[in-house]
């Protein structure tokens, strides 16, 4: 493969860093082509431009790599669990949000030892109820660019809180867990969106957009089921394995070309995942007897997700939620 010139761009490192993201055998057979169409898309754009134009075909390439694709099983699915993922988290948040409201007077935030843990305690909690609603917003308008920026936001939600929990509570293992168990809905829920190949992802109809509103509502019966994250069900194994199983296996539905269940297990597994695995920890008794079960788990996945990138070659296009 021979790298072009790129008139648009300074030099060709951003182009040669996308394209090592890519597969060798694609980068031998389709590097010259991506070379050319990479240089006449940058063609006296700048710098910034040029940039952008290497971030979107190195995202390509990593789509490539991981088998998240418009055409393959896994991309397919993920591209229909989107917006129910959308409106699972948006749903939980809200519960989540209202449930907190409606505590005695006593409970608050404000109880938190001094302003610096209050004020970005307050900002997580914030966040998990609105930011999540962007995100269904931007699903219903079928503005699909815009949801990807907002569940990369939704992600980072998560994450301040995970982070939060642990500059916290790091002496304190046991809350610390509880806290980023609780932090980890958000989280995943805003990555596996960011993840799904938008394109094959059309406007929604009004049937469609029903289909969000039950998400919403099943968000909010799964923090019920998981009784707000309350004490009162952390040696409840048998729940914590069912919260976390279902979903699981349901996943591999859609080996079976039953792709409806399986996206609804894929919306539904990360908002259960975290918190279950918190209460299986803390019904075995420690992280040391968690791991034969967590192996168990580890292999059942691996073998869904060769089920899953097995299914590559099926069809593409655009299609509905419901």
């Amino acid at each position: 493969m021979t790298t072009q010139a790129f008139p648009g761009a300074v030099d060709p490192v951003a182009f040669r860093a996308a394209l090592r993201l890519y597969p060798a055998r694609y980068r031998r057979e389709r590097g010259d082509e991506l070379s050319a169409v990479f240089a006449d898309s940058t063609d006296g754009v700048g710098r910034l431009a040029t940039v952008r134009e290497a971030l979107d075909l190195g995202s390509y390439g990593l789509r490539m790599r991981t088998g998240l694709t418009a055409t393959s099983l896994a991309g397919r699915l993920l591209a229909l669990a989107a917006p129910l993922i959308a409106g699972a988290v948006a749903g939980l948040g809200l519960t989540r949000g209202g449930y907190d409201a409606l505590r005695p007077a006593g409970y608050s935030l404000w109880e938190l030892p001094d302003r610096l843990t209050q004020v970005p305690y307050f900002l997580w909690n914030v966040g998990q109820v609105f930011v999540p609603l962007l995100l269904v917003a931007a699903v219903l308008a079928g503005r699909w660019r815009l949801a990807r920026f907002a569940a990369l936001a939704v992600a980072f939600v998560g994450l301040w809180g995970a982070v939060w929990a642990s500059v916290v509570y790091a002496p304190e293992t046991w809350i610390c867990l509880l806290e980023i168990a609780q932090a980890s809905p958000v989280l995943l829920a805003g990555l596996l969106f960011a993840l799904a190949p938008l394109e094959l992802l059309e406007r929604p109809t009004w049937r469609d957009r029903a289909v969000v509103a039950a998400a919403a509502v099943g968000g909010g019966l799964v923090l019920w089921a998981e009784d707000f994250y309350s004490s009162f069900v952390l040696m409840d194994g048998a729940a914590a394995a069912a919260l976390l199983l279902v979903p699981l296996f349901a996943l591999l539905f859609a080996a079976r070309e039953r792709p409806a269940p399986a996206a609804v297990g894929l919306a539904v597994l990360p908002l259960t995942a975290g918190f279950s695995l918190f209460r299986l920890w803390q019904v075995v008794g420690g992280v040391w007897n968690l791991l034969p079960m967590a192996g168990g788990l580890l292999v059942v996945l691996l073998a869904a997700g060769r089920l899953l990138r097995r299914g590559g070659a099926g069809a593409g296009g655009g299609r509905s939620l419901a």
